[in-house]
């Protein structure tokens, strides 16, 4: 006796294609258990109410595509018709016309519900009505239909021929889907064709590439599978170290990149499965995550508040060693640099401060201890020289402005001059023994042939310029 059970079961299957956006397939379900259904000889209520439903789902899909493509079609027909009352003066381009809206039509027929037969049949009058003016045109835009028809053809015989080269060892999924969309590219470029030629056309296309669309699904499911077998692993790792689970989930992360491709809506469903059941182990690494940058968060607010400095900063960020690339991180590092170049120009500042405080002690002004202690002992000595020696002041000045790029004065453009000559020489001549070029040398030459006993208002004036040197040279 015939039971309706498998019938209930494609019924489910079909519910399930239409949530899942696959339309034609589920409405090519319904229909199949429509035609089963009539073999019956009794169809149970519960049976009917699920076929009547199902049925009116399909129904209202096909509304659904007809609302979307029918106001093109009747977008299409109006254009005929405009040509129909106003044909082109060029009877090429008045076909060229007709054979683009033709195009558009099949197309539509394509990607949706097909037109009803009324539709068509307007359509195809006017369309036959719009060829009048150009019929000396006609047969050249049969010969191009006819032509796409024949591209066509050899496109579905490249494929059978792919399919007998590539059915014994078939290359992977993405492979073959990459090689279907190029193929399906090239088989749009051939169009229209004969009316008559396109259903035949579109059918041995779809039988051709059948082989290729089996086995993107076969491989599909079998990577699936495999996937599926994989987050079961995740979901046994079990160890007390997270780290050693993290590790073991690595691996296994690996081995998923190196499976093919199972289908787009899949594979997004089980990626997200495979890293759920992997959540656990990072809960822990994720706690002591958020605790360092707790903790670098402090060490930031210390420093820029002063009470830590940035060597105890740095030690203490030594011990850090899983926030490196965040932000807080980032930012810690970034103010440390602050920090150190603020400290360094406050260092640079108080250094000039305390060397330009030289002439002061050299005439009592100020006490030695706020010069540097390179420079004391030679400050002290310098109160007892009877006498200032000018020209070695001057030479000290004048070299100093050289080494520090600062212009002298027009008047002095002749010991410039040596000066240059002889720091010039001296750069050839490394076995000179000449006073070295540094800056607390030439100072301490200052200092030693400086007297207070002659003190002038040129020295000081000389001391002015020696400042703007050390500035820089510092």
């Amino acid at each position: 006796m015939e039971t309706s059970q498998h019938l209930f079961k494609e019924l489910e299957e079909a519910e399930k294609l239409f949530s899942d956006g696959a339309i034609k397939n589920a409405q090519k379900k319904v229909r199949n258990v429509l035609k089963q259904s009539r073999a019956l000889s009794k169809i149970p209520n519960k049976l009917r109410h699920k076929i009547n439903a199902a049925t009116s789902k399909s129904r209202y899909f096909d509304e659904i595509s007809s609302f979307a493509a029918n106001p093109k079609r009747d977008s299409l027909i109006d254009e005929i018709n405009t040509l129909i009352n106003n044909p082109l003066d060029n009877p090429k381009k008045h076909a060229h016309v007709i054979h683009d809206i033709q195009a558009q039509w099949q197309l539509l027929d394509i990607s949706s519900k097909p037109a009803s037969k009324q539709q068509w049949l307007k359509f195809n009058e006017l369309t036959n009505k719009a060829w009048e003016p150009c019929k000396e045109y006609f047969e050249e835009i049969k010969e191009i239909k006819l032509n796409n028809a024949k591209e066509r053809e050899i496109l579905i015989n490249e494929i059978n021929e792919y399919v007998n080269q590539n059915e014994k060892k078939w290359r992977n999924a993405k492979d073959l889907i990459i090689y279907l969309q190029k193929i399906f590219q090239r088989w749009q470029k051939f169009t229209p064709v004969l009316d008559d030629d396109f259903i035949v056309l579109k059918n041995k296309f779809f039988e051709a590439k059948k082989p290729i669309n089996e086995e993107i699904k076969k491989q599909e499911n079998n990577n699936a599978k495999a996937k599926e077998l994989l987050i079961e692993k995740v979901a046994q790792i079990n160890n007390e170290d997270s780290q050693i689970c993290i590790n073991e989930f690595k691996k296994l992360k690996d081995e998923w990149m190196k499976i093919g491709i199972a289908g787009k809506k899949t594979d997004k469903i089980l990626w997200d499965k495979f890293n759920k059941n992997a959540d656990r182990f990072f809960e822990e690494k994720k706690q002591i995550i958020n605790d360092e940058i707790e903790l670098i968060k402090n060490l930031n607010k210390e420093l820029n508040e002063g009470a830590k400095s940035i060597g105890i900063v740095n030690d203490e960020l030594l011990k850090i060693q899983n926030v490196k690339n965040t932000q807080e991180f980032k930012k810690i590092i970034s103010d440390i640099k602050k920090q150190s170049d603020k400290l360094k120009i406050e260092k640079k500042e108080k250094k000039v401060e305390t060397y330009k405080n030289i002439y002061a002690s050299l005439i009592k002004k100020d006490g030695v201890d706020n010069i540097p202690n390179i420079f004391s002992s030679s400050v002290t000595n310098s109160y007892t020289n009877n006498k200032s020696n000018e020209s070695e002041l001057y030479y000290v000045c004048i070299k100093l402005e050289i080494l520090a790029g600062v212009d002298s004065l027009k008047k002095d453009l002749e010991l410039r001059n040596s000066i240059q000559l002889e720091l010039l020489s001296n750069k050839f001549n490394k076995s000179n023994k000449s006073m070295p070029n540094d800056l607390e040398s030439l100072l301490l030459h200052f200092i030693n042939h400086f007297s207070i006993k002659d003190e002038k208002d040129i020295y000081k004036k000389l001391w002015k310029r020696i400042e703007k040197c050390i500035e820089i040279l510092i």
